[in-house]
């Protein structure tokens, strides 16, 4: 097993990737299965972009940069591109950022060149480190006086173009492709495998994230918005970066929404010069040249042109923390927006709950009345048959219509009938007018005492 295996999974998997969409499907699938079962990778089983050798050539430059006619230095950019270089470099054909940069500067320093050629055919790489690169390719030339040219033979994809847009111009064959402006990142959620193969990972950890996103365990929703996060980001600095080198609005990079032009397509979109092969290139490159009439820098070693491009290099380094203040900026305004929205949610549920137990407790509180009615009504009635038989007319309609008390009702009866012929006091209760049968004449006494008893027996 290689050495650099956990390089080269780090390299594909979780991290924010700047390649077309076709390549890290291809690698992902080639690759990634062998890595995730821990098989060894091989050289050959790698994705490798071929290096023309071009005989004849003059000087050689490092990362397989040359001399071409009239002063025109070439650079070739190809295969998938990394931030560091391994093994993987010359065993599988990929490019590293730091090579591609040691190599800017050697080129420019020498005073035989007059301008570099870059020669693109990249589907895009790593992030971390892409844009530094495109930076300082602009810088360099503006420093070292010398224009950069780019040729895109025959793909410049994501990364690929982030480092194509440092060139002043760029021109693509009838069969080449540019754009890709985007980002991806791709997991791998291996807890179902896991079960399968009799396999339970525990991680301890300290702090709340530090295990996010791990691949024994399904990816949460927080940790999925961070690595969307840092995606939408990183594809932001890229609509930025080549908003600022091609001049182009970044509403518009935004809106090709990642997608690939081809040939003419890609010169009407704006994100190439001119459509033509790569001699027809060199030579309009130096011809531009001559035009030109530029002059070398007076500089005596590579570490002289590196600390006069330092001023430029910091302004980069200076605009790349603006955007990324910037982006924590409106994340910090997004979480207080949704922090916000949940405190909301949260009073309205409050509300809404409070509201429910009022509703429940006035559908109780009517019960407790409906039921109080309806015993007030029954004694009521109770006391219509006690008061007739003590010769009393009770009006049990107009108690309940009054809202009359059952012990008031008992009263009024009571003085009913302790008032016998006398005027009535009453119109819930009067005495009746009628003529006492033998041997059941009452007086006044008898008939209180005998509404008492009736009342006890209740």
């Amino acid at each position: 097993m290689p050495r650099d295996l956990p390089l080269v999974a780090s390299l594909l998997f979780d991290t924010p990737l700047l390649i077309h969409r076709g390549k890290a499907n291809t690698i992902l699938t080639a690759v990634g299965p062998r890595i995730l079962d821990g098989l060894a990778v091989s050289a050959s089983e790698l994705p490798r972009a071929p290096r023309e050798a071009r005989a004849g050539q003059g000087r050689a430059f490092r990362s397989g940069g040359y001399m071409a006619d009239n002063g025109i230095a070439v650079l070739p950019v190809l295969g998938t591109l990394i931030r560091r270089g391994t093994w993987l470099d010359s065993e599988s054909g990929l490019t590293s950022y730091s090579a591609l940069s040691d190599a800017v500067t050697e080129i420019m320093y020498d005073p035989a060149v007059r301008g570099l050629m870059l020669e693109l055919d990249s589907p895009g790489g790593e992030a971390n480190g892409c844009f530094d690169l495109a930076r300082f390719i602009r810088s360099a030339s503006e420093e070292a006086g010398k224009p950069v040219w780019c040729h895109v033979n025959e793909v410049a994809a994501s990364a690929g173009y982030a480092i194509a847009s440092a060139a002043s111009q760029i021109w693509v064959p009838t069969t080449g492709e540019v754009g890709s402006i985007g980002c991806l990142a791709a997991h791998v959620d291996l807890s179902e495998a896991d079960k399968m193969a009799g396999v339970r990972w525990t991680y301890i950890f300290y702090g709340a994230e530090k295990a996010d996103g791990n691949m024994h365990e399904p990816l949460s929703n927080r940790a999925k918005a961070a690595v969307q996060a840092d995606v939408d980001a990183l594809g932001e600095m890229f609509v930025q970066l080549v908003s600022q080198h091609r001049g182009i609005d970044a509403s518009a990079i935004r809106a090709t929404e990642a997608c690939m032009y081809r040939g003419v397509d890609a010169v009407e979109s704006g994100l190439a010069d001119m459509s033509g092969s790569f001699d027809e290139a060199l030579e309009a490159f130096a011809s531009s040249v001559d035009k030109l009439q530029t002059i070398s820098p007076q500089a005596s070693s590579t570490s002289k042109l590196k600390v006069g491009l330092m001023p430029k290099l910091l302004s980069a380094a200076e605009t790349a923390a603006a955007a990324e203040a910037e982006t924590a900026r409106v994340a910090a305004e997004a979480e207080t927006a949704r922090l916000a929205a949940e405190a909301e949610t949260a009073r309205l549920a409050a509300e809404a709950e409070t509201a429910r137990l009022a509703a429940e407790a006035n559908a109780t509180e009517a019960e407790r009345a409906t039921t109080a009615e309806r015993t007030r009504c029954e004694g009521l009635a109770a006391i219509t048959a006690q008061a007739d038989r003590l010769g009393v007319t009770f009006n049990v309609g107009e108690a309940i219509k009054t809202n009359m008390s059952v012990s008031d009702a008992r009263s009024k009866v009571l003085d009913a009938a302790a008032a016998g012929d006398a005027a009535p006091v009453s119109t819930i209760a009067t005495p009746k007018a009628e003529t006492p049968k033998a041997g059941k004449v009452l007086d006044a006494g008898a008939k209180v005492s005998a509404w008492k008893k009736a009342m006890t027996r209740r």
